[in-house]
């Protein structure tokens, strides 16, 4: 059986460093981007999952931003800051939280879903439903200073038809 057959996705009131300490261990480069020397926003909502002894063993988290894609604004809820602990990948904790996530993302009234992940995870978020964004993403890092996105991007429709315009696209904000 699943770990995610039996587990409850908790909104969590407090996420910090030591939140994430507690899934992964310690460490500075927890995702594996260090070396990209972005910045990047710390998100507002938090969901987790708790082992049997009360041990936080998975995360996802959301912001809001905003967006400008082929000369449109749009919002999205941004996902990110996804994690489990080692022990317990492979299992669906995953997918789980970042089910739940969305899930509240579009009970908020959001459209869609955006995050920026390395290449390697691009199936696993596939499997709930992002697909890759074609055209280069540009963001914002401190000083106003504008990069490209070096992380793949990827987006998901919250509600049924929601189509992803075409064009650059320009998040208005650090990445998530």
């Amino acid at each position: 059986m699943n770990d995610h057959d039996s587990v409850t996705v908790e909104r969590l009131a407090h996420y910090d460093s030591a939140g994430q300490d507690e899934i992964l261990g310690p460490g500075t480069d927890a995702y594996g981007v260090a070396h990209l020397g972005l910045s990047f926003l710390p998100k507002e909502i938090h969901f987790g999952v708790r082992a049997e002894d009360g041990r936080l063993v998975a995360h996802t988290g959301l912001r809001p931003v905003t967006l400008t894609v082929g000369g449109t604004d749009l919002d999205a809820m941004g996902v990110g800051g996804v994690c489990v602990a080692p022990a317990r990948r492979g299992r669906g904790l995953a997918g789980t939280v970042v089910t739940a996530a969305l899930d509240h993302a579009r009970g908020l009234g959001f459209r869609y879903a955006l995050l920026f992940c390395l290449p390697q995870k691009t199936a696993l978020y596939r499997g709930l439903g992002f697909r890759e964004v074609a055209e280069a993403v540009t963001v914002e890092q401190p000083e106003g200073r504008l990069v490209v996105m070096p992380l793949r991007t990827m987006w998901a429709p919250l509600v049924e038809g929601a189509g992803w315009p075409e064009g650059p696209v320009r998040l208005r904000s650090l990445p998530l």
